[in-house]
């Protein structure tokens, strides 16, 4: 790993050529046809079934760039955290006062405490991060069942077929990166590492009539293209007998997890074959049912609290100081501040309203966060008594990057300000590819409304 601050500096030097770059491209989109490369893009983009539920997933006329050595300051802040997190990986497996901290269910300490036959707690993930010049903070660890890999793929491919963007590329060189490769041969690490030696028929597990059902396709697409049996199943669907997990009479090798564990749980008596593959080793699943100690939001309290950080290296402390944001269990009792000093926590919570966010502990899409700067005083004591008895976290504010984007309306171009959320996705603790989310909101995200566009890096 580099020195972490000459990363960040080196990043904050080329933001001026990142501007740069921006301007040109919204120079180029103010002289053409604008209409018409509106049409090209998004008809390319509805051709490839960029859709979350039926929704446009990006109506928006440029990609995000980011700088390369940007690029560079985010493959080392997430090898960094990934290796801090693999060497609290043993203690978490057995301290119960980590798993407490975490808020695991009995019901879910049942799933974690069987062995999925392979070393990675989540095999794939994305680390959910804001990103401004040479500052780069992560907010979440979507280490459960991060979507969107064939959707920022195919946002990529449309844009590099538009001539704007080539005309742009001209000037400003830039590389994209793709995922759906690097997705499979992930699978197929985990399988050969569980014990499998079949070629594998890989199944995409997850109820019927969800917004992801397009993305599902694509990837089913892709692996059949790469030669692999892939079918798309609802759980509920799924048979068990004699130590074979199948649909259809097609026995499944690998189970790609895209079901939740929290609905899982919730249909469980509905889904019997599930838990019989799982607890028998029948199928190798990933994620695995252990990607839950990194999903929970409280990860970021373990990693950014001194008392968990014994044999961290100095290298891993400086990720987890420079990128990790200060997280606490919203807990009455005593810890440290993001200084170092000794706090009452819930005291010292009401009297920083402005500088905090309130985040459940185990919930996705932007759904139960209050965030204390737009919350009045009286509101966020409130909220304080509310969110104490469930399982939530508190969060140090951090800076939300913003940038203009142009969309188009169906008649003209429009220019908007948006929240810019850069999502590297992750697999064997390095970055792949990014989906960059844009929001009008300081919440990025596609489930409560945002958009997404493609993610090009500049040489």
């Amino acid at each position: 790993m580099a020195d972490v601050v000459d990363l960040m500096l080196m990043a904050a030097a080329r933001e001026p050529y990142r501007q740069a770059a921006i301007a040109h491209y919204h120079d180029l989109l103010e002289k053409c046809d604008a209409a018409a490369f509106a049409e090209e893009l998004q008809s390319e983009l509805r051709r490839r079934e960029v859709e979350f539920g039926g929704r446009f997933l990006c109506p928006f006329l440029r990609p995000h760039f980011i700088g390369r050595e940007q690029l560079l300051l985010l493959r080392d802040a997430v090898r960094g955290v990934c290796k801090a997190i693999e060497a609290l990986t043993p203690r978490m497996l057995v301290d119960e006062e980590i798993k407490s901290v975490l808020g695991f269910t009995e019901t879910e300490r049942r799933l974690i405490a069987v062995d999925p036959r392979y070393k990675e707690l989540s095999v794939t993930s994305r680390l959910d991060s804001f990103l401004m010049g040479g500052s780069l903070q992560f907010v979440e660890y979507n280490a459960e069942t991060p979507a969107g890999v064939m959707y920022s793929d195919e946002m990529n491919r449309s844009f590099l077929r538009t001539q704007l963007v080539h005309d742009f590329m001209r000037d400003y060189p830039c590389q994209t990166f793709y995922t759906a490769d690097r997705l499979l041969q992930s699978l197929l690490d985990a399988y050969e590492e569980w014990g499998g030696r079949e070629k594998p028929t890989i199944g995409i597990i997850d109820y019927e009539g969800l917004p992801t059902a397009s993305e599902f396709r694509m990837i089913r697409a892709h692996f059949q293209k790469c030669g692999y049996k892939c079918l798309i199943a609802d759980p509920r669907n799924l048979d068990y007998k004699d130590g074979v997990l199948s649909y259809q009479g097609e026995k499944i090798h690998i189970f790609y997890k895209r079901l939740l564990v929290n609905e899982y749980l919730e249909k469980e008596d509905e889904c019997p074959a599930v838990w019989e593959a799982y607890k028998n080793q029948a199928a190798c699943f990933v994620n695995n049912f252990r990607c839950k100690f990194l999903h929970k939001k409280a990860i970021f309290a373990v990693l950014s609290d001194p008392k968990y950080q014994e044999g961290f290296t100095e290298q891993q402390l400086q990720a987890v100081y420079s990128h990790i944001p200060w997280t606490r269990k919203l807990l009455d009792g005593e810890t440290t501040d993001p200084n170092g000093n000794p706090i009452e926590l819930l005291s010292w919570v009401l009297q920083n309203r402005r500088n905090l966010v309130l985040k459940p502990n185990d919930d996705y899409g932007g759904h139960g966060v209050i965030i204390g700067w737009e919350t009045e005083e009286s509101a966020w004591e409130d909220a304080i008594n509310k969110c104490l008895p469930e399982d939530y976290v508190v969060q140090i504010r951090v800076n939300v990057a913003r940038e203009h984007y142009p969309s188009w309306n169906g008649s003209s171009v429009e220019m908007g300000e948006y929240a810019v959320d850069l999502d590297p996705y992750i697999f064997g603790g390095r970055v792949s590819s990014f989906m960059t989310r844009l929001s009008g909101t300081a919440l990025c995200n596609v489930t409560s409304g945002g958009g997404s566009t493609a993610t090009f890096v500049l040489d």
